[in-house]
């Protein structure tokens, strides 16, 4: 199962249209869940946080399939803390912000907008980092679950080449 197909069967279970689920979540735009549950864009941590918390389930399972009970909204978006889950794991691994990018696939912007908090990534760039670093996307993300990596998601990771 993936984000979309999560994303669909959880709104459909609740009984909510796109547009509904648009207004519940407060989210601009009538084509953004429609969007994200073709898969022909991808959402960033805050939207998927406020679009779980409206079905009352946890941003982590919503966004990664992260085991989790529901957890409850805080008064401040659970994703604001991604910049300082990031650095903290990023500097305890001796990685650089560059070395860090090039091992997840990304940019060195990506890694410094992120960790200075001037943009919230997307559930593929969290995704991005986490395996390279190792650590599970719904706890990078959301502060969620374990901070370990799914044996099954870290064999597959050491499988992946390595960039260079």
């Amino acid at each position: 199962m993936n984000f979309p197909f999560r994303l669909r069967r959880a709104r459909q279970s609740a009984g909510y249209s796109r547009q509904g689920m648009t207004q519940r979540a407060c989210l601009a735009g009538q084509s953004t869940i429609l969007g994200w549950e073709q898969g022909l864009r991808i959402p960033r941590l805050d939207a998927v946080e406020r679009v779980a918390y409206a079905l009352g389930m946890s941003p982590a399972f919503l966004a990664y399939g992260s085991e989790g009970d529901a957890c409850q909204p805080t008064e401040d978006l659970r994703c604001n803390g991604v910049a300082s889950r990031l650095r903290k794991i990023r500097t305890s691994h001796g990685l650089t912000m560059r070395a860090l990018a090039r091992a997840a696939g990304l940019t060195d912007t990506a890694v410094r907008s992120t960790e200075t908090g001037a943009s919230i990534p997307s559930i593929a760039t969290v995704e991005a980092f986490a395996i390279a670093l190792e650590v599970s996307p719904g706890w990078l993300a959301y502060g969620l679950g374990p901070m370990e990596l799914p044996a099954r998601r870290r064999a597959a990771a050491s499988l992946a080449p390595s960039p260079g």
